[in-house]
Formats: C-alpha cells, sequence, structure tokens
C-alpha cells in the first residue's frame, strides 16, 4: 500500500537529491585522482541507491518497522559511501542529513541519537586509521572536525524539536476533529430519532456505531423483537453463518448481559472477536449493541471503540425510554379523550335518549286508555326531545371532526413549519397542496411531514438554497410529494455509494417511504439543484381502521 507523502516527506526527498548533485559536482570536478570515469561510476551508484531509497520510503507506512528497516540501511550506505569517498573529508559527507533527517522525525529519541553516534564512531574511526599523520590524538583529531560533528548534532536535535512539537498539534487537532465529529453526530442521532418511528432508531444507532468506531460491521441484538429472525439488525458486511453463531451466543448470554453494566469482549474463534455493550435504562433492557472488533485495530484503538459503544448505549437507552414513555402518555391522552367524550354523551344525548325510551315506553303501557289529544302531546314532546338529542350529537360530532368544522390540522401544522424555516434562513418556500388530505392516514401524515422538514432542511443547510418548492398531489389515490431547490446540488451516485457522506436523513427519507409501500428517487447534480421525487400508496382502509 502506497503511505501519503506530507510536505515535509517531500521537503527532505528534495534534499537527497539536491545535496546529491551539489556534491556529486564537487566530487566529479575535484582531484584528478581517482580517475573521473572511476568517480563518475561512485556518482551514478549513489544516484541509484538515492532512487531506491526514496521509492522505498514512499511505499511504506511511517513509523512501521519496515521503515525502521529502510532509515537503518540508507545510514549504512551514508557510513559506506563516506568512508569509500574520503572518509571525514568526503565532499559527500553532508548526505548523511538526509537518514538524520528522517530519523530525527521518525523515530525516537534514543534510535536516533543511537544511529547518529553510531555514524559518527565508524566514520571517525576509519578517517583517523587512514589519516597520514598520527602525531595528533584522537581527541585533537576529532576538536578538528567538531564543526561537522555539532552541525549534524544541533540539526538532529532541532528536528526532533520541531517533530515533537508537530506531532502534539496534529493530537490536538485530531482531538478536536473528534469532539467536532461526536457533536455533529450526537445532533444527528437525535434529529433522526425525533423523526423516527422506535423501529427504525434501532437501525440508526447500528448506522451510527458502524461510522463512529470505522470497522466493518455493527449490530444490534433486540431483546424484544416478536420473530427470532427480526432479533438482529446488521449494518456493514453480513454473513449469514456469523449472524447465526452470534444470535447463539446472544441467546445463551442473556441472562449475563441484563446484568452486565460495561462493555465485553466475546471470541467466536474462527469468526473473529465482537465488542458487545447491553443498552439499560432505568426500567428495561432493550438489547446489546456491538461491532465486530478487526485484527488490525490496536489496544489503543479498542478503548476508543469502548468509548464509542458506551456513548451510544447510554443515548440509545435515554432516546429509547423516551419514546416508550411519548408512547404512553399518547395512550393516556387518547384515554382521556375517551373519557371525556363519554362523559360529554352520557350529559347530554345520553340523558335525552333515555327520556326519549321511558316517555315510549310509558305510552305503549298506557295506549288503550289515552285521549288523542294527550297521544298528540306526547309524541310531539318525544318527537323535541329526539331532535335535541341529534342536534347535540351533530354538533359532537363536527367538533370533534376537522373535515366537517373546515379545518385541516395537518395543513396548518405544514404551511406553519415551513414558514417558520422561511422567516428564519430568509429562504422563499412555496407549498402546493391538491386533493383531500382529511382522508390521508395517519403514518402517511407523519411520514410526509418527516420527509418535507428533512428535505427543505437538507437544502436550507446542505444546498444553501434561496428558493424551495413543495407539490403534493393526493387525488390520484396515492401520495406524490415533489420537492425542488435551486442550491449547490450534488453528485448522487458518488454521494449515496459512500456510506461515510450519505447524510442519516437521505436514510430516514427511504425508510419512510419503503415502509408505507412507497418509491423516492433523488436527482441532482453540481451546481444544478436537487429534486426529491416520492410516490406512496394511500389505503384508506387503514384510516377508518
Amino acid at each position: 500500500m502506497k503511505a501519503v507523502v506530507t510536505k515535509e516527506d517531500r521537503m527532505i526527498y528534495l534534499y537527497r537529491y539536491c545535496s546529491l548533485a551539489l556534491t556529486s559536482l564537487v566530487f566529479l570536478l575535484g582531484d584528478k585522482d581517482p580517475p573521473f570515469m572511476f568517480k563518475l561510476g561512485i556518482v551514478m551508484a549513489l544516484v541509484i541507491f538515492a532512487k531506491g531509497i526514496t521509492y522505498a520510503y514512499q511505499r511504506s507506512s511511517k513509523f512501521s518497522r519496515k521503515f525502521k528497516y529502510i532509515i537503518g540501511l540508507e545510514m549504512a550506505g551514508m557510513v559506506v559511501q563516506t568512508i569509500f569517498t574520503g572518509g571525514i573529508d568526503s565532499p559527500f559527507l553532508w548526505c548523511v542529513m538526509n537518514p538524520a533527517l528522517i530519523a530525527a522525525s521518525s523515530l525516537s529519541a534514543v534510535s536516533c541519537w543511537l544511529m547518529l553516534l553510531g555514524y559518527i564512531l565508524l566514520v571517525t574511526s576509519f578517517s583517523y586509521s587512514m589519516a597520514d599523520s598520527h602525531n595528533e590524538s584522537i581527541g585533537i583529531f576529532v576538536l578538528n572536525n567538531s564543526d561537522f560533528y555539532l552541525m549534524l548534532l544541533y540539526m538532529a536535535f532541532f528536528i526532533q524539536v520541531l517533530a515533537d512539537v508537530k506531532n502534539k498539534l496534529e493530537r490536538a487537532n485530531k482531538r478536536t476533529k473528534e469532539t467536532l465529529w461526536h457533536i455533529k453526530s450526537l445532533y444527528q442521532i437525535v434529529e433522526a430519532a425525533a423523526h423516527s418511528e422506535s423501529g427504525n432508531l434501532r437501525k440508526i444507532f447500528t448506522e451510527f456505531a458502524l461510522r463512529l468506531t470505522e470497522q466493518k460491521t455493527a449490530f444490534f441484538w433486540d431483546v424484544s423483537a416478536n420473530e427470532e429472525g427480526e432479533r438482529l439488525i446488521v449494518h456493514g458486511i453480513r454473513h449469514s453463518e456469523v449472524e447465526a453463531t452470534l444470535c447463539l451466543e446472544m441467546e445463551s448470554r442473556l441472562k449475563e448481559f441484563r446484568s452486565q453494566e460495561s462493555p465485553s469482549l466475546i471470541n467466536l474463534y474462527i469468526y473473529g472477536e465482537f465488542l458487545i455493550m447491553p443498552v439499560k435504562s432505568t426500567i428495561r433492557f432493550w438489547g446489546v449493541l456491538g461491532i465486530k472488533i478487526e485484527t488490525s485495530s490496536q489496544d489503543e484503538g479498542r478503548r476508543w471503540f469502548v468509548q464509542q459503544l458506551y456513548f451510544l448505549s447510554e443515548l440509545f437507552a435515554i432516546i429509547l425510554e423516551r419514546h416508550q414513555l411519548e408512547r404512553i402518555e399518547n395512550q393516556l391522552i387518547i384515554i382521556e379523550e375517551q373519557n371525556r367524550i363519554a362523559a360529554e354523551m352520557h350529559d347530554s344525548v345520553s340523558q335525552h335518549m333515555f327520556g326519549i325510551v321511558y316517555a315510549l315506553h310509558s305510552l305503549i303501557r298506557q295506549w288503550p286508555n289515552i285521549p288523542e289529544k294527550q297521544l298528540k302531546d306526547q309524541l310531539q314532546l318525544i318527537l323535541e326531545s329526539s331532535n335535541i338529542a341529534s342536534q347535540e350529537l351533530r354538533s359532537s360530532i363536527y367538533s370533534l371532526s376537522s373535515r366537517k368544522n373546515g379545518s385541516s390540522f395537518w395543513i396548518s401544522t405544514v404551511t406553519s413549519h415551513l414558514d417558520s424555516l422561511s422567516k428564519l434562513h430568509a429562504v422563499d418556500i412555496h407549498v402546493k397542496i391538491t386533493g383531500d388530505d382529511h382522508r390521508l392516514p395517519v403514518n402517511h401524515q407523519k411520514a410526509l411531514f418527516r420527509i418535507i422538514s428533512e428535505a427543505a432542511g437538507n437544502a436550507i443547510r446542505h444546498g444553501c438554497s434561496s428558493s424551495i418548492e413543495i407539490e403534493l398531489n393526493l387525488e390520484t389515490g396515492e401520495a406524490k410529494l415533489a420537492v425542488l431547490d435551486n442550491g449547490a446540488g450534488f453528485d448522487v451516485n458518488a454521494r449515496l455509494s459512500d456510506p461515510n457522506h450519505t447524510g442519516l436523513g437521505v436514510s430516514n427519507m427511504k425508510f419512510l417511504v419503503e415502509s408505507l409501500g412507497g418509491t423516492i428517487e433523488i436527482f441532482s447534480s453540481e451546481g444544478e439543484g436537487t429534486q426529491i421525487l416520492a410516490v406512496m400508496p394511500i389505503d384508506y382502509k387503514e384510516k377508518r381502521n
């Protein structure tokens, strides 16, 4: 795999070739001894060696063991080069800065200094042994050449300081990006959870576990699923045998998961290791969220995975519990409304109906003995009571039915939301709804509102649109929705094929449409805006039920 070449690497490679060119020129134009052709051969060998070493650096991953071996090989080559071209007086002496700079920026301080000291000792020993005069001591010899030694050591120390500062800045920048990614992910999760059904939340959090950990497989084992085949929700690379084995493992360790409070590692041997985290709230155990850990992940990366799963499981449990409480609250509201309607019927219509029934029963018993005039008066009273009961019943029906009283709560909710977006972001939003929305089933109302909200929000946030057109047609027995904007647009195929750049809103819209048996298409290109078309069949029996 080809390594990423940074600007610092390019500078070092440039220095390698520039220093080699200058020193080679000095070497070729210097003394006539050795012969020119011999010196030219040495230069050609050095050029080939420099090219091979550069290629080896570029093809290896930085900080890997192979990279360290290449640095050692180049340093050994510098020793041989220095010895065969004159020792301490070699014109190629400054080429040693190439491996020295790379060692100072890539290796540990101990490795770097050991390598430099080894080079200095070997070159100094050879140069001193080959010196013409041995009258001076080794100390005087080193002192006479101290300029080179000091320059080499100072440069290495300076590069090490710069590399340390750079590494700290990179770590700080990485932590900042991770924090921003977490904030963005938290926003997306909360936004998706607010516009999703409880069943869709499991898929959402499984997808986020895959994205945050950057592994290849993530899953959620749902303990509350009705059918065995629906318990395991998997995102990423899927394998039927692995999933079957994983389900058996989850079933066998269910009691352990219910009492577990921290992540644990499950080893399925031939299938690899799985990191799992129970999803629990204060009142309920929901299931297990987990990922398959790749063999290349280091211990530090695994600690990061633990933090991600712990964060997701806590948030997942809170949102699931909130949805559960909202569902209970909605049921209580419905029960309360039913009781109110029953009380209202009892106090008005029921009393009149009871009076009518009692009057008719009394009239039947006394029929032979009642004069004609009194009989007409009794029937007139019963008729008046029936009219009053009918009027009160009609009044109750009209007050409860949005269609009867002429109002449309759903349309007003949609237009009010879009009007708020328009004023908040200074965007022209035009809405056109044709057809009867009163017969639109509740599930369709929820799905259409969420799709319209998501599409308009994406057009504003990501497309920077200034105008949005929304059309909804309900006249043909199906809901046809079109959302058009004049925003920046995007490459649909490239965006949707990359899971790291596919927004969760798009996945949520697809899920909502497909869950109602519909289809959705997205058309867009860069600079040409975006068009979203969704078609959902409407089953009016669902509304009646």
